[in-house]
C-alpha cells in the first residue's frame, strides 16, 4: 500500500497531543474496508479519544520514513504499525462509549503526571513520571542527555527494576499480614497489570512481568526457577505474539540487561567471597560491571553515546532512584491519598544536579560514529559467547572482554585521528534547509544557512555522535533570534567559543555573548581550510578543493567547485548539473575532502 490512494476507518488506540493544535492518532481498522491494518494519522486535533472511530474518506498511504534524528520505521514496526496516512481529506469522528477502561486509565495517568509536575516542579516531575510510567516525551532533552551519560537512563523505562521493586514491596506487605500465597499471587498479577497498562504496554515491562510470573509461580508450585530459562521463555512468548519486536530498542536493551544481571554476572562472580562488607561491595560492583558490559555494545549501536561511569552510578544513584520511584508509585496506586512526594522531590533534585555535573565530564561517556567499529564490537560479543560455550573458563572470558574493550578504544582513537586530519563538512537539516558543521584539525565551526527551528537538534546529534565537545564559532545568517535561542538550548553540553550573526545588529547589541558581522564579507580561518561568507554564498576552500553553498540560481560559482544548492534552489524542477547537489528530504550527509583534490560523500 506504500504510495497508494484509498480510504481508512479505524478505532483510536493512542492519542498524542501537541502544542501547535495538532495531534497524532494510532488507528486500528481497515484500509478500503478490506485490509486490516494499524496506521498513524497526524492531523489538526479533531478531539477524538481512545475508543472513538475516525474515518478518512481519501488519503495516501506511505511507509514510515527514516530521518537522521528519528527512525520512525524502526520505532513503529515492532508495534505492528507499517503505514502512515498522508494528505488526509474528509476526516470524520464518531464519538463512542467503548473502551471506557482504557480512557479512564489514560485520564488517571495524566492526572498523576500533572500532580508530579505541580508538586515537584517541571524537571523533577518529568523525571518521576519517567521512572513511574516510563513517560519521557515531556522531559527536557538536556536532562535526558545528563541522565543517560550518567548511566542511569534505564530507570526511565519501565522494566525489571520497576517491576521487581514494586512486587517486592507489595509481597513484603502481604507476607507481613500473613496473606495466603495464592491470594498474594493474584494481587501481584493485578499490580503487574496496573504497571504494564499505565506504561502503555512496553515490551520491556511485559518481559519483566512474564519473568516475575515464572519466579513466583515456581514458589507457588514448589519448583525451582532458572533466570536463563525464564528469560528465554519470556523472549519466545513475546516474539510469537509480536515477531517484529526484535527491532525494538527497548526490548533488546532490556533482554541484554537482564541477561547481564541475571546470567552473566552470577556466572562471573560465582566464586567471589561475600563474607565481609568489602567483599560484598566488590561483588556488587562486579555485578554492575557485568551488566554494563552486556548492555554496552547495544547502547553504542542504538544511541549517540553510552555511559562509562554506569557501574559506579548504578551502585550509588539507582538505590536513591528506587526510593523516589516507590514514593511516586505509592502516590499513583493510592490516587494521591498517601503523599510521599516530598521525598521524591528531595531525591530527584539531588540526582538531576549530580547527573548534570557528571555529564559534563569528558570521561563520563563514549561515542562512536563508525559503523565498522560498532560491527567489530558486536563480533567481539559473539566471540565472547563462543569462549564461554567452548572453554568455560572465567579467566579466558575476562581476557576476551578486556581485549574487546582494548580493541574498541584503540580503534576509536585511530578513527578519530583520521577524522581530525581530514576536512569534513556535515550538511544537516530537514528538507531543503541546511546547516553546516565544518570540522578540521580537531576544531569545528557551525554555519546555519536557513534558520530552521529544528536545525539545532540535527547539529546536537551530529556533534554528540562524533564526540565533539567544543565548537570554535557558531554563525547565524537567517532568523537570527529564534536560531540563537534554539542553539543555546540544544548545545548546553557543547562549549561554543563565539556566536556570530550576519546582517542583524539588534540581537548582538542586546546580548554580550554575540558579535555582529554586519553586511560585509567574512572569512573564518581553520587549520586546513578557509570559510568565506558572502551574501547567501558560503565557500569552503582548501589548497585543492572549493565547495560552494548557494541559496538560489542567480548566483554564479567557480566552474571547478562542487556546488550544494539549498532552499528554493533545491526545490526547483531543474536537474542537478555536473558537480551540483540539490538538497532534498535526505539531505544529511558528510563531504570528506582529500588532499588529492577529490571528495567523498557519505550518507548519515
Amino acid at each position: 500500500m506504500d504510495g497508494c490512494e484509498g480510504s481508512f476507518s479505524g478505532d483510536v488506540e493512542e492519542v498524542q497531543h501537541y502544542s501547535s493544535n495538532n495531534a497524532q492518532y494510532i488507528l486500528k481498522g481497515k484500509i478500503n474496508g478490506d485490509i486490516n491494518a494499524k496506521v498513524t494519522l497526524f492531523v489538526n486535533d479533531v478531539e477524538a479519544e481512545i475508543g472513538d472511530r475516525i474515518t478518512v474518506e481519501n488519503c495516501i498511504f506511505s511507509k514510515h520514513s527514516k530521518d537522521y534524528l528519528f527512525d520512525s520505521e524502526r520505532y513503529y514496526k515492532p508495534r505492528g504499525i507499517f503505514l502512515s496516512i498522508d494528505s488526509a481529506k474528509g476526516v470524520n469522528v464518531l464519538h463512542t462509549s467503548e473502551r471506557r477502561f482504557s480512557r479512564n486509565i489514560e485520564i488517571f495517568r495524566e492526572r498523576i503526571i500533572s500532580d508530579f509536575n505541580t508538586y515537584l516542579g517541571k524537571d523533577s516531575g518529568d523525571f518521576l513520571a519517567g521512572m513511574v510510567f516510563g513517560e519521557k516525551r515531556g522531559m527536557d532533552s538536556n536532562i535526558k542527555t545528563a541522565v543517560y551519560r550518567c548511566g542511569i537512563g534505564h530507570v526511565l523505562a519501565v522494566s525489571g527494576l520497576h517491576v521487581s521493586i514494586a512486587v517486592f514491596v507489595i509481597m513484603s506487605i502481604l507476607r507481613l499480614f500473613h496473606i495466603n500465597k495464592f491470594v498474594s499471587f493474584v494481587l501481584m498479577e493485578l499490580l503487574l497489570m496496573f504497571l504494564v497498562t499505565m506504561a502503555h504496554y512496553p515490551a520491556s515491562a511485559i518481559r519483566a512481568a512474564i519473568m516475575m510470573n515464572f519466579l513466583y509461580a515456581a514458589h507457588l508450585f514448589l519448583r525451582q526457577n532458572d533466570t536463563f530459562n525464564s528469560l528465554a521463555c519470556a523472549v519466545l512468548l513475546i516474539c510469537l505474539a509480536q515477531p517484529y519486536i526484535v527491532y525494538d530498542t527497548g526490548f533488546i536493551l532490556s533482554v541484554a540487561g537482564t541477561f547481564g544481571i541475571g546470567v552473566f554476572a552470577p556466572y562471573m562472580t560465582k566464586n567471589m567471597p561475600t563474607d565481609t562488607r568489602l567483599h560484598k561491595l566488590m561483588s556488587n560492583a562486579a555485578v554492575m560491571l557485568c551488566t554494563t558490559l552486556s548492555v554496552f555494545p547495544f547502547s553504542l549501536l542504538f544511541f549517540d553515546e553510552t555511559s562509562l561511569i554506569s557501574p559506579i552510578t548504578n551502585c550509588l544513584i539507582v538505590p536513591l532512584c528506587s526510593v523516589s520511584m516507590v514514593a511516586g508509585l505509592i502516590y499513583a496506586l493510592t490516587g494521591g491519598l498517601i503523599d510521599l512526594l516530598f521525598i521524591s522531590k528531595f531525591i530527584n533534585d539531588f540526582i538531576l544536579l549530580f547527573s548534570d555535573k557528571a555529564a559534563r565530564l569528558r570521561f563520563s561517556h563514549f561515542s562512536s560514529e563508525s559503523t565498522a567499529l560498532i560491527g567489530g564490537l558486536l563480533i567481539c560479543v559473539v566471540i565472547t559467547a563462543l569462549v564461554v560455550a567452548v572453554f568455560r573458563r572465567r579467566y579466558l572470558v575476562c581476557c576476551t572482554v578486556a581485549l574487546s574493550l582494548i580493541f574498541l578504544f584503540i580503534s576509536s582513537g585511530f578513527v578519530r585521528s583520521i577524522r581530525n586530519r581530514s576536512t569534513i563538512i556535515g550538511v544537516l537539516g530537514k528538507g531543503n534547509n541546511a546547516v553546516l558543521v565544518i570540522s578540521s584539525g580537531g576544531t569545528a565551526n557551525i554555519i546555519d544557512l536557513s534558520g530552521h527551528y529544528r536545525s539545532a537538534s540535527y547539529v546536537r546529534k551530529y556533534l554528540m555522535k562524533n564526540g565533539i565537545n567544543s565548537v570554535d564559532t557558531a554563525v547565524f545568517t537567517n532568523r537570527i533570534q529564534s536560531s540563537y535561542a534554539s542553539y543555546a538550548k540544544e548545545l548546553d553540553f557543547i562549549s561554543v567559543g563565539k556566536w556570530l550573526v550576519s546582517g542583524e545588529t539588534s540581537i548582538a547589541a542586546a546580548n554580550a555573548d554575540i558579535s555582529c558581522l554586519g553586511d560585509k564579507d567574512a572569512v573564518l580561518l581553520m587549520n586546513n581550510c578557509n570559510i568565506s561568507l558572502s551574501e547567501s554564498i558560503v565557500s569552503v576552500k582548501t589548497d585543492t578543493v572549493n565547495i560552494s553553498f548557494v541559496s538560489d540560481n542567480s548566483h554564479t560559482v567557480e566552474a571547478n567547485s562542487l556546488t550544494v544548492k539549498y532552499g528554493k534552489a533545491a526545490s526547483g524542477k531543474e536537474s542537478a548539473g555536473k558537480n551540483t547537489i540539490l538538497l532534498n528530504e535526505q539531505n544529511n550527509f558528510e563531504i570528506i575532502l582529500s588532499d588529492s583534490g577529490s571528495c567523498d560523500i557519505r550518507r548519515l
